[in-house]
């Protein structure tokens, strides 16, 4: 959602997870003058310098907050730009910080205005500077709204915008959100991470995706938060080095996230000292780990995450039956495959969009995980008139075999494996699934287009109790066409509520729906185990994500890499 997913990239990854392949309890507010000491097991006074090597699965995509729907642009967001309020996990439910307790939030204070509280003022701090040392001010708050609102950019947050009627500027410091009615998520909607008018303003907005500095932002692309990009090597690593601009220096001279495909390479990098993080470990690996490697400490991204199925009705015909794919559910041994895949402990059966994080909106009697009932699969295909005419072990009906193509996404071996024993499942069944493995960014690519038959995917959960922005109908993130009046009406009245107790009966409803449906089948919650050096210090890792607080991370002076050759890039100029 996202992964996912939010008005904050880590809020957000939901949606910006997407098929990523993608905690532990939240500490206190990491504030603009505080260090996260402790989180890492270490109290001792930060130093400065020093380069942090990470790795990630795939590269950049679209690093701008108007448009990017990818994992790692979603957490680049968490980086490199600023929202008028910064988003933090605590006790099962999003808080909103402001420039008083981060200093990646614009806003020192927000409050309710109109006569009906339908309206939202923020009060922006002063001195805040874009990379190119331009000033942040309400106008580039303005301009972003109204540029996403804009079809021709065709941005995958605009749905945001549905209960929004406008956005205007007092002065340049103070800026107001006028909403068509007071709702719950008017704080989570006008969180949006902010781009600079000044940069992308005069253009077209359908030619904003081609702008220079997003196809390459090496010491070009202007952002507000802690690093910037100093040097990209497409395919191979990204060095981001400090904004100078940012109001709290970071600690650290460099942050590089080379992109290594590879999961067995990852760990091994991350076992030897070649890089410092790297995520997720594979369950199978972490006693090895443990046992191998005592400098790597492990965090969690608590049942931030869950996998599943999804089912394309128009690229399969039977796949448009909800019973269909209900019984495809049924065949599948999820607490089977939990221990087969040493998972316990990490990742319990999902039934449903909201994982038990939300205490106040999960809910196992209508979310929870189908039951094993391979009878049960096999007579509802065969009511459906499937059936094995020609005695070679696969259902067919009408001449046509129930044989389609499984895609998933290379480097993660977590779902090639359980794809492995998905496929022998569904054979018991007669049903003949075929994997196509497809490097990240094509997987990706075929999934938004919705070009795939069936797809082994993942989400990283928004943390907005919201579900509109994956299901709604003309969502980007809707990949399966769902379409369901009835679920779309508990929508509305949702965003009807003047508050959160009103309105989450409404989704646990939505979610229901949903789940009676089946356009997908939830397979499981997971942990994202992170692996981490003990030299890097300062970083918090929880239900938030991982890249929440760079500006604090920092290492000891003896423990220092040197940063990389040439990777410094001066303040990027409009």
């Amino acid at each position: 959602m996202r992964n996912q997913s939010s008005g904050w990239a880590g809020a957000r990854r939901a949606l910006a997870v997407v098929v990523a392949g993608l905690a532990a309890a939240c500490g206190g507010d990491q504030g603009a003058g505080k260090t996260a000491a402790g989180a890492d097991g270490s109290d001792a006074q930060p130093d400065s310098g020093g380069t942090a090597v990470l790795a990630e699965l795939a590269d950049i995509s679209k690093p701008m907050p108007l448009i990017f729907d990818t994992a790692l642009d979603g957490d680049m967001m968490d980086m490199m730009y600023m929202a008028l309020t910064r988003g933090a996990w605590r006790d099962g439910k999003i808080v909103y910080l402001t420039s008083n307790d981060s200093p990646m939030a614009l806003a020192y204070h927000y409050e309710y205005v109109g006569p009906d509280s339908a309206g939202l003022r923020y009060y922006m701090r002063s001195g805040l500077k874009w990379s190119d040392g331009q000033p942040i001010t309400a106008q580039d708050v303005v301009w972003t709204y109204d540029v996403i609102r804009d079809p021709k950019l065709a941005s995958p947050r605009q749905d945001y915008l549905a209960h929004l009627d406008s956005v205007t500027a007092q002065n340049d410091s103070v800026v107001t959100f006028w909403f068509k009615q007071r709702y719950p998520e008017m704080l989570y909607h006008s969180g949006l991470n902010i781009a600079p008018k000044h940069v992308y303003g005069s253009m077209d907005p359908g030619a904003i995706r081609t702008h220079p500095a997003l196809l390459n932002p090496a010491g070009k692309l202007v952002v507000s938060g802690s690093y910037m990009i100093g040097q990209w090597f497409k395919g191979d690593r990204i060095v981001f080095v400090r904004n100078p601009y940012f109001r709290v220096p970071g600690r650290l001279d460099q942050i590089v996230i080379r992109i290594i495909p590879e999961a067995t390479t990852r760990l091994t990098e991350l076992m030897t000292g070649g890089v410092d993080f790297t995520r997720p470990i594979s369950f199978d690996q972490i006693a090895h780990v443990k046992a191998q490697a005592p400098n790597v400490r492990f965090e969690r991204e608590q049942q931030r995450n869950y996998d599943f199925i999804q089912y394309n009705p128009r690229g399969f015909d039977a796949f448009a039956d909800p019973e269909i794919r209900e019984a495809l559910g049924m065949a599948i041994d999820v607490k089977g495959i939990i221990p087969a895949l040493q998972m316990n402990g990490y990742a319990v059966p999902a039934g449903g969009p909201y994982s038990p994080i939300f205490k106040e909106l999960y809910d196992p009697a209508t979310m929870g995980p189908l039951p094993y009932d391979t009878a049960r699969a096999r007579a509802i295909l065969a009511g459906k008139g499937w059936k094995d005419s020609d005695g070679d072990g696969v259902l067919d009906k009408g001449g046509k075999p129930f044989s389609f193509e499984l895609l998933l996404n290379s480097g993660n071996p977590r779902r090639a494996d359980a794809s492995q024993i998905i496929q022998q499942q569904w054979k018991r069944i007669g049903v003949d699934a075929h994997l196509a493995v497809q490097e990240f960014n094509t997987y990706n690519d075929r999934l938004t287009r919705k070009e795939y038959q069936a797809a082994a995917a993942g989400w990283s959960v928004s943390l907005s109790p919201a579900l509109d922005e994956l299901w709604s109908k003309n969502s980007p993130f809707n990949r399966v066409w769902y379409d369901d009046p009835q679920t779309f009406a508990l929508f509305e009245k949702a965003l009807a509520q003047p508050t959160e107790e009103l309105a989450n009966p409404l989704w646990k409803q939505a979610a229901a729906r949903i789940v009676s449906l089946h356009p997908y089948t939830w397979l499981w919650y997971w942990d994202s185990v992170d692996g981490v050096n003990n030299r890097l210090k300062g970083m918090k890792v929880d239900t938030y994500g991982a890249y929440q607080n760079t500006w604090e991370w920092w290492i000891p002076k003896s423990q220092q890499r040197r940063p990389q050759a040439g990777a410094a890039a001066a303040p990027a100029k409009s």
